[in-house]
């Protein structure tokens, strides 16, 4: 315990420097302390416009990412159509051959073979492009993160919960790392082999490949969940009980300074109390900027991922409508591959804005 206080009034030390004569000069030598202006630098083509300060406002930054995000929504929804229309017209041919081959007696396995390798065709460009485009978001967001994250962590121990700071945002960079690691390494390499797999049982009606491509889609979700459950349930925890812990040390730190320190004590307990708040309106800018900036990131390949997921699923049900057999549900199968690429990138986004929405709600300690 004195620890913690010993190190907690030598942060404050730190922290109030040459601004303390003037409380003016100590926003200003906070946000120079945190290096604001290279995290602004580094989410600014995310977040153009946006000032880091204290008036820095979360829905006019949400406002601005939705209208980016409503300019490309005409591109991306014509996109998408034309893949299901493609897709649909190899269904519809499928459907004729099957009919035409059941009339003659013959065997329908080529019809199978030769409609997944055109819906393969067909969906291997939009595969591509949006796989790429959540590893691509991916990275951006790992780059990001160890820029916000360390100052994120200093800002809420500045604002007297150095616990909280701890348990909090070094637990994110931690989980992120670990998560943005099995999402590069074992999960997408994972995704290519259950497309694979989907599309080796449509050409060939191996019960085994359907079976694998259920299993690997299976390890995927259970991957992302139980990533996101440890994480929340970590957070929870451990910040519920760090909070407690930085309220009691700030509170007898200023104790500690008023009583003891004869005639200039009350003096420096006001000044820790102005430079905690200062540093309160800090974290809170750095949450709220780092959050639209995360939004700013994702805000495209959630668009591209999320249209192009709703036009193959729909694609899908019409073309069962057409054909029953294995080439219709190769489209349906496709269209789930796009929603773990989804999931993939959401989880990496979600992990990052608990994390911040926690640092922005943490109570100062005092």
């Amino acid at each position: 315990m004195i620890r913690r206080l010993v190190m907690l009034l030598l942060t404050l030390g730190l922290l109030t420097g040459t601004a303390w004569a003037a409380d003016m000069d100590i926003p200003a030598a906070q946000s120079e302390a945190l290096d604001l202006d290279g995290l602004q630098a580094a989410g600014e083509e995310w977040a153009p416009g946006m000032e880091l300060d204290e008036g820095l406002d979360l829905e006019e930054g949400i406002q601005s990412i939705l209208d980016t995000g409503s300019g490309q929504v005409a591109g991306v929804v014509r996109k998408a159509l034309r893949s299901g229309v493609l897709l649909l017209s190899v269904v519809l041919l499928c459907g004729l051959a099957e009919g035409t081959c059941a009339a003659g007696g013959s065997t329908v396995d080529v019809v199978s073979i030769v409609g997944a390798m055109a819906i393969a065709a067909v969906a291997v460009a939009d595969a591509n492009s949006l796989i790429g485009m959540g590893r691509e978001a991916l990275e951006q967001m790992e780059t990001f993160s160890k820029l916000l994250l360390p100052t994120v962590t200093a800002a809420v121990a500045a604002s007297g919960s150095p616990g909280a700071a701890a348990a909090r945002q070094l637990a994110t960079m931690l989980f992120s790392d670990v998560l943005i690691t099995l999402i590069t390494s074992l999960l997408l390499p994972l995704l290519y082999l259950y497309m694979a797999a989907c599309v080796a049982y449509t050409a060939i009606g191996n019960e085994g490949l359907k079976r694998m491509a259920v299993t690997i889609k299976w390890v995927v979700t259970s991957v992302l969940s139980a990533v996101l459950i440890l994480f929340v349930g970590y957070l929870t925890i451990s910040g519920a009980i760090a909070g407690t812990a930085d309220a009691a040390a700030v509170k007898a730190a200023k104790f500690t300074m008023s009583s003891m320190v004869p005639v200039v004590g009350g003096i420096l307990s006001d000044a820790a109390e102005t430079v905690l708040a200062s540093a309160g309106i800090l974290k809170n800018a750095v949450g709220v900027f780092g959050m639209l900036v995360v939004l700013g990131m994702c805000v495209v390949p959630f668009l591209q991922l999320g249209i192009h997921y709703l036009a193959y699923k729909m694609t899908a049900a019409l073309s069962a409508t057409v054909s029953g057999g294995r080439v219709a549900g190769l489209i349906d199968q496709i269209g789930g591959a796009f929603g773990l690429v989804l999931g993939m990138t959401g989880a990496c986004a979600l992990l990052l804005l608990i994390s911040m929405v926690s640092a922005v709600t943490a109570a100062a300690g005092g």
